[in-house]
């Protein structure tokens, strides 16, 4: 029977259970024995892993990789407060249910594209439909960007957390468009819609795992969103719609320190940036709740993203 992460305790000891490394990298001690330091995860969640030298010889560790899955005998225990695991024996595996590592949206991925492409449809700047249909008919665009994550460890981090995401926001978006109706609506719609679309190149699935691609590390999405879009711009796309446009793609985390080269200085930048971070950061909290479900009421672990423990009733 599998085992899945959120069932771990500490003082468990698990045998032949089958995880996929999101992150598998070798270190050494301070007296510079060789270890590896590995993040192992199931569609519940991710623990951080260690394998001793002493463990080396009852392991296959050549080869191995980020998004291989892996059967493992581990020892399971409390390391400042937090679950780890020590593996004792590992091998590679082709014997496993992928739903059981993967996790996914609970909605299903064709109606959430047609939802996207209704929203698409109701664009009425001639320019931003003809951008956003040419982007949104591309089958091999189209085919990456239903499967894409939003993030690769923090909120909506699964399969169709992209489109789950954005259409959180644009339902957000309407809210704040009643009050602020001088704000350009299409603008606004077209903005969520791209603001992350960069997502679907520094992310990908590979194999049972969400990696961060190389171009992904070094590039990052918000540049690489700019760039996507400014490629497909159609030839009589107006300069100053796509400036603005442009602006609100590497303005939307709102911050310097979160990745972004400039503030948001347009109101529909503004309106974009404090819609992702109401879906991203309330995200957080409904994750935090779920991991917690079946425990004791009280407060869940420290969650770095928000900078606060989350309440479990």
């Amino acid at each position: 029977m599998k085992i899945f992460v959120s069932d771990l305790k500490d003082g468990d000891f698990i045998t032949e259970q089958v995880f996929s490394i999101e992150e598998i990298q070798q270190h050494k001690t301070r007296t510079q024995a060789p270890y590896y330091r590995l993040v192992l995860q199931d569609k519940t969640g991710e623990i951080a892993a260690k394998i001793w030298q002493d463990d080396f010889a009852n392991c296959q560790l050549r080869n191995i990789e980020a998004g291989e899955v892996v059967e493992i005998s581990a020892d399971v225990s409390t390391y400042k407060g937090q679950l780890q695991i020590t593996i004792k024996n590992l091998k590679k595996t082709d014997d496993y249910d992928i739903t059981d590592l993967l996790q996914s949206s609970d909605r299903d991925l064709g109606k959430m594209f047609t939802e996207i492409q209704e929203i698409i449809n109701n664009v009425q700047n001639k320019h931003l439909k003809k951008l956003l249909k040419g982007i949104f008919e591309d089958d091999s665009f189209v085919k990456r960007y239903k499967r894409s994550p939003a993030a690769e460890k923090v909120h909506h981090d699964f399969i169709g957390g992209l489109m789950e995401h954005t259409l959180e926001m644009n339902d957000i978006s309407k809210a704040l468009l009643k009050y602020y109706q001088d704000a350009n609506k299409d603008l606004v719609a077209s903005g969520v819609i791209l603001h992350d679309i960069g997502k679907v190149y520094e992310l990908e699935v590979k194999k049972t795992a969400l990696i961060r691609t190389k171009r992904g590390k070094l590039i990052g999405h918000v540049v690489q969103g700019a760039e996507f879009v400014k490629s497909r711009l159609p030839k009589d796309f107006p300069e100053e719609l796509w400036t603005k446009l442009e602006h609100i793609i590497i303005s939307h985390q709102g911050e310097l320190a979160l990745g972004s080269p400039i503030l948001p200085s347009t109101i529909e930048a503004a309106i974009v940036h404090y819609v992702d971070r109401a879906s991203s950061q309330v995200r957080l909290f409904h994750k935090a709740i779920k991991l917690g479900e079946g425990q004791t009421p009280g407060f869940s672990e420290y969650q770095k993203w928000i900078g606060t423990q989350v309440y479990l009733e």
